[in-house]
């Protein structure tokens, strides 16, 4: 995953940028809830809407002498119906397109994606003891001598 503002590869589980601060949860949590909004209404309008339009037809049907204007009604309510969804899913395909471009690495001109540090041929440096812990802090410790006040 990459830091939309600025590109650096950060850790999935963050919720902001190590190197830049931006935060990076906070948009895709209200698009997704957005999305599941949206296919749960499709899901609820296709299901009613079908329930609607045959029990139309059952008890128009039985009702009519002529049964085509029932048929004609039953399929404008169909294709207003199918009409409703297909918006819908318009709308869910751009909520999942947007979340898409969001994720893709930015790209900047002339700059790698991934900047390696340079070759050092520098040497180490000559290994020393390591220093005592207790080294310069004794003489905190030492007793010192207070004038007294007569």
């Amino acid at each position: 995953m990459y830091c939309e503002s600025c590109g650096n590869q950060i850790d999935e589980s963050l919720n902001y940028c190590n190197s830049c601060g931006t935060q990076l949860r906070g948009e895709t949590r209200s698009q997704k809830s957005l999305a599941f909004v949206l296919v749960g209404s499709l899901t609820v309008i296709v299901i009613l809407g079908l329930i609607i339009v045959g029990s139309l037809l059952v008890t128009l049907l039985d009702r009519v002498s002529r049964p085509e204007p029932v048929f004609v009604f039953a399929m404008v309510f169909l294709l207003v119906l199918f009409g409703v969804c297909f918006m819908i899913m318009r709308q869910v395909s751009r909520l999942i397109d947007h979340e898409l471009k969001a994720r893709e690495v930015p790209k900047r001109k002339g700059e790698p994606l991934v900047q390696l540090p340079p070759k050092s041929t520098a040497q180490l440096d000559e290994f020393r003891e390591p220093a005592s812990v207790t080294d310069h802090t004794t003489r905190t410790l030492d007793e010192v001598q207070v004038p007294r006040k007569a």
